[in-house]
């Protein structure tokens, strides 16, 4: 169970960060040339552009979650037992 509940804070880091990204890059860009510039088609290309800029961001920012989780013990440093203690054997 633990898994799932991993895998589904995950997806939904990526889901939250991607949305984040290009609802940024969508509200700057409606607010430089205004509110009616959504109805055109170049705003269509450039939310296209900016949907894959957020997928890519996304992406991204899982890649530094999955490798922080997976060297995490490392970077947190040794412990306090030597690497040749008897009792760990």
């Amino acid at each position: 169970m633990s898994i799932i509940r991993r895998i589904f804070f995950f997806c939904l880091q990526f889901v939250i960060v991607s949305l984040m990204v290009t609802g940024t890059c969508a509200a700057v860009t409606l607010y430089s040339y205004g509110w009616q510039y959504r109805l055109t088609p170049e705003f269509a290309e450039k939310l296209h552009t900016y949907v894959n800029f957020g997928l890519v961001a996304g992406a991204l920012f899982c890649l530094v979650l999955l490798c922080y989780r997976a060297t995490r013990s490392s970077l947190e440093g040794p412990d306090d037992t030597p690497w040749n203690n008897p009792d760990n054997v």
